[in-house]
């Protein structure tokens, strides 16, 4: 468990020396025509090794010296490592992911209070220094307000979803995919898809996610392997942390973030590693 975590620690210390970056982040590795976001690698790693501890643990959990202590030690080296990129969006997720899984654990609620007013203080401190972030927030506010710079991806984005009405305007015949839309094939894909199949194809798109990961929890409820049912609960919680935010920042309903959505959005790294992920949960269905 230990080296599961030296290993997530390892690959996003290297993402710092080795990174190149990419609209204002060093979280890619670049070798050659190839690209690699430690990253998405990390993130399993995390879960992986929190199932591994937890597991361990067993009734310590409930102590600060073994279910708090050790986790806690670990995040803050990755959410440091995850600031100096910067990558923010793979600190919230990581942080939910590794927050579900600690409850799963048998950790006291008093610690997820004290958590979640860490977090509000760090998001505080964060916007209060300005930056990226804090135009990202004035966006996600009023994205009319700067629709040349700003808010532009955003407006884009809503203008495509609302133009795909009911019944969309019919697979592959969407319009703001034509360079009007920027990143459509990546973290922008789901309005493309409202804007080809309407409202009826991204319901359909929703449903098919739910059922996803309903049956993924099913399943880490029936696993009676607690590592194995750690490990199911804490991928089937990244995915839906990530449907959720992606789904949500191109509906302007929370501030755009680098989010991909899984299966759908173009990539490499992400691709494989919920390919893996899906792997590991079809082979602990077995014990179900």
């Amino acid at each position: 468990r230990w080296l599961m975590a030296a290993a997530a620690i390892a690959l996003l210390s290297v993402t710092l020396v080795l990174g190149q970056t990419r609209f204002g982040a060093a979280n890619w590795i670049i070798l050659g025509p190839l690209s690699f976001q430690p990253s998405e690698v990390a993130k399993l790693g995390i879960i992986l090794s929190f199932a591994a501890m937890i597991s361990a643990f067993g009734e310590k959990m409930e102590t600060f010296r073994w279910g708090i202590a050790p986790f806690a030690a670990i995040l803050a080296v990755i959410v440091v490592l995850l600031r100096l990129e910067p990558h923010n969006s793979a600190i919230v997720i990581i942080v939910c992911t590794a927050g579900a899984m600690l409850f799963l654990g048998g950790v006291k609620y008093r610690w997820f209070i004290l958590g979640g007013l860490a977090m509000l203080l760090g998001l505080i401190l964060i916007l209060g220094a300005g930056g990226y972030e804090a135009s990202r927030i004035t966006a996600w506010q009023d994205p009319f307000s700067d629709p040349t710079d700003d808010g532009y991806q955003i407006i884009q984005s809503l203008y495509a979803i609302g133009s795909g009405g009911l019944f969309g305007l019919g697979f592959g015949q969407g319009r703001q995919k034509y360079l009007y839309l920027p990143e459509e094939h990546n973290d922008y894909i789901f309005s493309i898809a409202c804007e080809e199949l309407g409202l009826v194809g991204a319901a359909a798109i929703l449903l098919l996610y739910a059922l996803l990961i309903l049956r993924g929890y099913w399943i880490s409820m029936h696993i009676r392997d607690r590592f194995l049912s750690l490990t199911v609960a804490g991928i089937t919680t990244l995915t839906a942390l990530q449907v959720f935010f992606n789904i949500d920042m191109v509906t302007n309903l929370l501030p755009s973030t680098g989010i991909s959505l899984p299966f759908f959005s173009y990539g490499g790294t992400a691709l494989l590693i919920q390919l893996g992920e899906m792997g590991i949960i079809l082979g602990a269905s077995r014990q179900c």
